[in-house]
């Protein structure tokens, strides 16, 4: 929430799940309700995507833990050939995710980027974006802190 006060002008926050991309559009501090969208794309869906290049690249079977471990660090112990593969699968899907926010009407010249959840390290570690636009929120609590105070002013809102 204390990125909020920063949200001046049009902003978009994409919460990456394990299993879901939340998107949420604010202006000027206030969340656009007719302007969020939820789709089954998230980190879990790209360590099978990562696992799958694997296979069809090299026949082999790799744990989801050093996939995990990739996305989380930029980095596994595991050979360079087998590296360079799970790098070019993630590097792939993180453009994916753009590629995604794009069909919600993503500019990122018009808008700035929040990026909220476990995929935050995902987009940090292997997407390419312009860092003075999108502000990657390490603190994968920070929606659920997020809703829970959208909820409460409701309510207020509403008198209860």
């Amino acid at each position: 929430m204390e990125k909020l006060n920063e949200m001046t002008g049009l902003s978009m926050i994409a919460d990456i799940g394990n299993g879901t991309v939340n998107i949420i559009f604010v202006s000027n501090r206030k969340v656009i309700n007719t302007k969020t969208y939820t789709e089954k794309m998230g980190v879990n869906q790209c360590v099978k995507a990562a696992s799958n290049a694997m296979m069809n690249k090299l026949g082999v079977t790799v744990d989801e833990t050093i996939i995990q471990s990739m996305i989380r660090y930029g980095t596994a112990d595991i050979d360079s050939e087998y590296a360079e593969v799970l790098r070019q699968a993630i590097s792939e899907y993180a453009e994916s995710i753009f590629a995604l926010l794009r069909k919600y009407e993503y500019d990122p010249k018009m808008m700035r980027l929040y990026i909220t959840g476990g995929g935050g390290k995902l987009i940090e570690n292997f997407g390419s974006y312009d860092k003075d636009r999108v502000t990657i929120i390490g603190d994968i609590c920070a929606s659920a802190k997020g809703y829970e105070f959208f909820a409460v002013a409701q309510l207020r809102k509403e008198g209860k």
